[in-house]
């Protein structure tokens, strides 16, 4: 359909939208004590590189970070890149030591050898005698990459940044497996992401996120609650669409919004997507994307389900002007 504000103005498009519903059971409760496991397609690096002991308990279900699934640890974040799919960097730990150390304001300058330390030529530095074999034995640059900073002692800790990871040395277990652990840069970075994983006041998404609740208030049901995970899913579609062009709930490669919903691990009952694009004005374009939503008896249905419980919206504007928007709703 065709709308024209005025002769002046570009046609405003208001395009096809289709609804998707699916059910499927719930998977099994997670045996974590936070209350969240490996995501599938992490399990078999966790395990094989040192599960629980390294890497700590997973601190939520993996997400989607400038278009990436990763999953925070306790003290690591796992990435998955999809470009090394079959080979052994599939899976990679990112660079949090380099992102931490680099924030604090960390000495990364190189310097020279120091008798009795192992001294790496690459980033020019010496790995403390107490790390050495933990290094060594454990991954080394596959894993933790090269030390970025030299040894120091903070807090009653022996402490050095690598690429990948804060070693720390604890000498109240020295002879034991637990004298030198990872620092729990994954904890502190996700409680900050944590905190900032949320819309602007004025932000499309917010938009209409708020008016597909007030609809639902408005039918007697209860909010949906906006959910950081299924909003990185949203936003990696609608990313998706408007960078590449398309409109459909299945990408040119097959891959749909349930495929990243059972990446990420979420356990649901129910799950749908509904898809909206327009290229009215920004005063307008939210506020239409509602009224064609809920004009569409098959979306309709799907944003008053009162199975729902959990949502994410989000919005992306391609180089054209035209809003991609994507609701994903599950029941948990």
């Amino acid at each position: 359909m065709v709308r024209r504000r005025s002769r002046r103005l570009l046609p405003l498009l208001l395009a096809s939208i289709v609804a998707v519903l699916a059910a499927l059971p719930v998977p099994a409760a997670a045996a974590s004590p936070t209350g969240y496991d490996v995501a599938p397609v992490f399990q078999d690096f966790y395990q094989r590189y040192g599960g629980v002991p390294v890497f700590g308990y997973a601190l939520g279900p993996a997400t989607f970070e400038n278009g990436r699934l990763v999953q925070y640890f306790e003290r690591q974040r796992f990435e998955y890149h999809p470009e090394y799919a079959g080979t052994e960097y599939a899976v990679l730990l990112g660079l949090l030591g380099k992102e931490v150390a680099t924030r604090e304001g960390r000495d990364l300058r190189p310097v020279a050898p120091v008798p009795g330390h192992r001294y790496v030529p690459e980033t020019g530095h010496n790995i403390a005698p107490e790390f050495v074999s933990y290094w060594e034995n454990r991954g080394g640059v596959r894993l933790f990459g090269y030390p970025i900073t030299e040894p120091f002692w903070e807090q009653g800790l022996l402490v050095q940044y690598f690429e990948r990871a804060r070693f720390e040395y604890h000498p109240e277990f020295a002879g034991t497996q637990w004298a030198v652990l990872l620092g729990r840069l994954g904890a502190q970075l996700w409680a900050e992401r944590a905190r900032d994983v949320s819309y602007q006041a004025d932000s499309l998404a917010a938009q209409l996120a708020q008016l597909i609740n007030d609809r639902r208030r408005e039918a007697g049901l209860a909010p949906l609650v906006l959910d950081p995970t299924l909003t990185a899913i949203a936003q990696q579609r609608s990313d998706d669409m408007a960078r590449r062009g398309y409109f459909a709930h299945v990408s040119p490669e097959g891959k749909t919004a349930f495929d990243l919903i059972a990446a990420t691990g979420i356990p649901w009952r129910y799950a749908g997507e509904t898809l909206q694009r327009n290229n009215y004005p920004l005063d307008q374009t939210a506020r239409e994307a509602a009224r064609s939503l809920f004009a569409s008896p098959a979306h309709r249905d799907i944003l008053l389900d009162p199975r729902f419980t959990n949502y994410g919206v989000a919005e992306a504007t391609a180089a054209d002007g035209m809003h991609y928007y994507t609701v994903v709703l599950i029941q948990q």
